[in-house]
């Protein structure tokens, strides 16, 4: 089966490379809405106008005109990204910063998929279905696009900016609509495969959809089941993502005495010595590792450094470190199981009642490196003097310490336990049902639904080690060689049994519910009638109600699991009660300059049990001067309402990198490697003081290094939160040609310029953030520990060590970013200018993002920094990092009668290092970067269509970020693409 896809693939690939000619362009997939969506007749003229409810409004109306600039990709868009997944299409569109999906390899964020509008965090972008809240599968509320087969989805609307007087929290960086199937007739089997060039990462899908009328047509149904499965891409199985991360762990090991307790100089000189290395070049604050003879080295120099070299552990810089990135996943596995049923009833001709249901079962796996055990990250593992595997020459080490008999601490990577991996099962349940209607007196019409929906989150920790049972092998007067065969030898931990393996090896489970209840009622109605038009309303009110509720492993609760950090349950819920109501009125129409003048204007309260009453309203206009030109813009106020995660989650640890020593802004600044503490540094001696103050050892000040690749944060929710509110302020410029000459008689363009500011943002003070501000005079002039950012750090007093660094849930500072985006749209049959109507029609379509500012301000009293054009900040959202000042696509087809062919330049622009914003470093960013995708369709028949394509076809390797590895990757992980060209081929039949 595997080679006859592969087989199928690289024809058809090959045929699309040969099938779309250069220089031709696509209609395009993503359009704003500016015209009224009626069928028209193959003459152009209107066949039955319906009034319609675009996204960004709730007021149905012929004739719409957008107020609010909308995104609109077609179900080919989404076809052409040639993926299982919804987010592959989405997060091409410039207004969407690639975030969490199916290159997150990362435990973080459980394997979902999600889309953040404007960077400003996917819990800030609000997603719906038909026009209704979607289950949510995070407790921030964000929703997972793993949950939606693609095949289900007509067409996704965007918009970008505040609307949540329209819809609710949530909606302040904007709204993406799903916009599903809701009358279908027939069966239609869509079948989809891909692959890599370098034959890996394959995926599959299929979806059967069957459906009918009944009641003499006054009722329609249809069910769909579909499949999909991906596999997997390692990182070692590309040249460019190789080597991406190292850790200072190793099998070797690393061992550590208190700085309280050192070893004697000469003795540290006298074990060196025997193995050729002159006295004092190995320090006896070093911290030592271990070869597989029982001899010491010191990875700073790799100074007698025997073992062998493999992606486990190897020489890099002159260090010795274990390549931990080879273990990452370009791409993660998925495999997902969804049922989607939709039913419909005209009960007569005033009322009408339907009903959908929506059930995904899907897992993906992550995975990184083998657990390192005794680290600053988890119980550290003591060994006491009295071990039998303790080598000749770290005895004589450890006997020359003031206390003899201290034991010391190891930490290690224990490769035999295997990858750690992380299984996350779904279950998610939706329901929805509602009604209809219209009433003559009074002359109105109503809408009213009830939505229930479940996510069910099995999360399954596999080949972690246990540190209890590692401490009893350790502390064992064998060694553990009677609890398991050849106990636990931590010279020659690869070497370590099959039973010792099982021994210590632990899988954990948690689980984690989450619940939403909607019920919402609208009327709608003409209110009167002016001389320009209808004035129309509609008034509406909803409940709605969030739970949560985590159960960790009692492994995880009692912190007995390497690695991992311990995590306590939690639970929550949180109810809102609101009302709302939309008013449009048309001003002017027909008058010189004015075509058509109108306003629309909308205003929520919603009364929170956990956070109070707020207020959010809006004000839209558009000015259509004449057939040519046409303003739109206005205001919103959004709010986000504090998630039941951010008010109720357990305390919980994690682990994230600092980074290598380098210029300022990068790594530990009391590391002697770094910038902050170099001779040239103006502020190097009041660094030295405050690394003192905050627990630096003395005696290991002048020779500091960090020796951890990633250093443990402490997170938790916060019941004292109160709602985020966000202002929007648009104004745009839409235009249609009018000219007569054929070939600018299709030509539409619009421009909009968006300007969104966010205070009091529910955020963390993230571990760089709190080092490089503790450490930087701007923010901490006085260079004082009392200081916010630098309270937030806890050393460990005997080796200066950061063990833990608060990442407090706040309402910090604010947020804000501006820009415009630009469009337009161009076709041009090749008839019309003389050469044949055979020639077929060529089209254009161009989306660019310009990004004018993104601030971030940490605190109400910080500064605000500049972001725009930089890369490789966390604070607002750890995947999501990418703020190009430039990003755009531009999609060309050529259509000859069945036949379509399709060429995509994706473009992305250059970026500064977000490491130097407010630091004055000096590290590097990247260049700009440009993908170019083919796409080729034909319709064989009425009721077969063939596709094909090829994504990525220059096969571009993502650009360097990071020249120092230590604990964090070469590249940007979820900006650029990791899997390289890949091809797809899908056929979809309907009988």
């Amino acid at each position: 089966m595997r080679t006859a896809i592969s087989a199928a693939v690289y024809a058809l690939g090959a045929f699309t490379l040969i099938a779309a000619p250069e220089g031709y362009t696509q209609v395009p997939d993503q359009t704003p809405t500016t015209a009224d969506s009626a069928d028209l007749t193959s003459d152009g003229e209107t066949a039955g106008i319906e009034e319609i409810v675009v996204t960004g409004s709730r007021i149905s109306r012929r004739d719409y005109t957008s107020d609010t600039p909308i995104t609109t990709i077609s179900e080919e868009s989404i076809a052409s990204a040639g993926a299982p997944t919804l987010e592959a299409s989405l997060n091409q569109l410039p207004q969407v910063a690639a975030s969490a999906g199916a290159q997150a390899s990362l435990f973080s964020r459980a394997g979902q998929a999600s889309i953040n509008l404007r960077g400003l965090g996917q819990q800030r972008t609000l997603v719906l279905v038909n026009g209704r809240r979607m289950q949510p599968s995070g407790n921030d509320g964000s929703v997972d696009l793993n949950v939606i087969p693609s095949s289900l989805i007509e067409s996704v609307e965007v918009i970008t900016g505040g609307a949540s007087a329209t819809y609710g929290s949530d909606a302040v960086a904007g709204v993406v609509n799903l916009k599903l199937k809701k009358h279908f007739n027939g069966i239609e089997l869509d079948v989809g495969a891909g692959e890599t060039a370098k034959g890996d990462g394959e995926n599959q899908s299929v979806s059967l959809t069957i459906g009918s009328d009944f009641a003499e047509d006054r009722g329609n149904a249809y069910l769909s089941l579909s499949y999909a499965n991906r596999d997997s891409i390692a990182f070692r199985d590309r040249d460019y993502l190789r080597g991406q991360a190292y850790s200072s762990n190793s099998p070797g090991g690393l061992i550590a005495v208190s700085a309280a307790n050192l070893p004697t100089q000469d003795a540290v000189n006298a074990v060196f010595a025997r193995y050729g290395v002159a006295a004092g070049a190995v320090g006896r604050t070093s911290v030592l590792s271990l070869n597989p003879d029982g001899t010491l080295f010191l990875n700073a120099g790799a100074v007698n450094f025997k073992g062998p070299q493999s992606s486990l552990q190897s020489i890099y810089n002159n260090t010795v470190l274990s390549a931990t990135g080879d273990y990452f996943l370009a791409q993660v596995p998925l495999e997902r199981h969804s049922i989607f049923g939709h039913a419909d009833y005209t009960l007569n001709d005033k009322v009408s009642v339907f009903a959908e249901g929506l059930f995904t079962n899907y897992s993906v796996t992550t995975q990184a490196n083998p657990v390192v055990v005794g680290s600053v990250s988890s119980a550290p593992l003591s060994v006491p003097v009295t071990n039998p595997f303790i080598s000749t020459d770290l005895a004589q080490i450890l006997a020359s310490r003031p206390n003899p008999n201290a034991p010391f601490n190891i930490a290690q990577i224990i490769t035999p336990v295997g990858n750690r991996m992380e299984e996350n099962q779904y279950n998610v349940y939706q329901l929805t049902v509602g009604a209809e209607g219209r009433l003559d007196v009074p002359e109105l019409s109503w809408n009213v639904y009830g939505s229930y929906g479940r996510t069910e989150l099995l999360q399954t920790e596999i080949n972690f080690p246990s540190t209890l049972a590692l401490q009893r092998l350790a502390n064992a007067a064998d060694g553990g060689r009677s609890l398991c065969a050849g106990g636990y030898d931590f010279n020659r931990i690869d070497t370590l049994s099959q039973s010792c393996v099982d021994y210590i090896r632990r899988t954990a489970r948690n689980t984690t519910a989450l619940e939403q209840k909607v019920v919402e009622a609208t009327v709608q109605r003409r209110l009167l009638t002016l001389p320009a038009g209808e004035v129309r309303f509609v008034l509406g009110a909803d409940y709605r109600s969030n739970t949560y509720d985590y159960t960790p492993d009692a492994l995880i609760q009692t912190g007995e699991l390497a690695n991992y950090l311990p995590i306590m349950p939690s639970s929550g819920e949180a109810t809102v009660r609101e009302f709302f109501g939309e008013l449009l009125i048309p001003v002017l129409t027909d008058v010189p300059f004015a075509q058509d003048v109108s306003l629309d204007l909308g205003y929520r309260h919603s009364d929170y049990d956990t956070v109070g009453g707020v207020d959010t309203y809006r004000a839209d206009g558009y000015w259509k001067v004449n057939d040519i030109i046409g303003f739109r813009g206005g205001y919103a106020r959004a709010v986000r309402a504090p998630s039941v995660g951010d008010l109720f989650a357990a305390s919980a640890n994690g682990l994230t990198a600092l980074g290598t020593p380098g210029p300022i802004g990068s790594g530990d600044p009391c590391d002697v490697r770094g910038a902050y503490r170099a001779a040239s540094s103006p502020n190097a001696d009041q660094v030295r003081a405050l690394c003192l103050e905050q627990g630096v050892p003395a005696a290991v000040i002048d020779t500091f290094t960090n020796t951890v690749s990633r250093t443990p944060y402490t997170t938790a929710g916060n019941t004292e939160l109160k709602p985020e509110v966000a202002d929007t302020y648009s104004v745009g410029l839409v235009l249609k040609s009018q000219l007569q000459n054929e070939w600018l008689s299709r030509l539409t363009a619009s421009v909009d310029y968006y300007n969104i500011k966010l205070d009091g943002a529910i955020g963390m003070v993230t571990n760089t953030v709190a080092a490089t501000q503790c450490f930087n005079a701007g923010a901490n002039p006085g260079f004082s520990n009392s200081n916010y950012y630098c309270a937030l750090i806890s050393r460990d007093p005997s080796t200066g060590l950061a063990v833990n660094i608060g990442n407090p849930l706040l309402n910090l500072g604010s947020y804000s970013t501006s820009g415009i985006d630009f469009q337009t749209d161009w076709s041009l049959p090749l008839g019309a200018v003389g050469l044949g109507d055979s020639a077929g029609t060529i089209s254009l379509g161009v989306v660019v993002n310009y990004l004018d500012t993104f601030k971030i301000q940490t605190l109400p009293t910080s500064p605000k920094l500049e972001y725009a054009g930089t890369l490789g900040n966390t604070q607002v959202d750890f995947f999501a990092t990418a703020h190009p000042e430039w990003k755009g696509s531009v999609n060309a087809g050529w259509r000859i009668g069945p036949v379509q062919s399709f060429l995509k330049w994706r473009y992305i622009g250059e970026m500064a290092n977000a490491n130097n914003v407010g630091t004055g470093g000096v590290a590097h960013g990247v260049p700009s970067v440009s993908y170019f995708d083919l796409d080729f369709s034909w319709d064989v028949s009425d009721t077969l269509q063939l596709r094909t394509g090829a994504v990525n076809i220059t096969d571009k390797e993502p650009p360097v970020l990071n020249d120092s590895l230590i604990g964090q990757a070469r590249s940007d992980l979820y900006t650029y693409d990791l899997a390289g060209r890949r091809f797809y081929v899908s056929l979809k039949a309907r009988f």
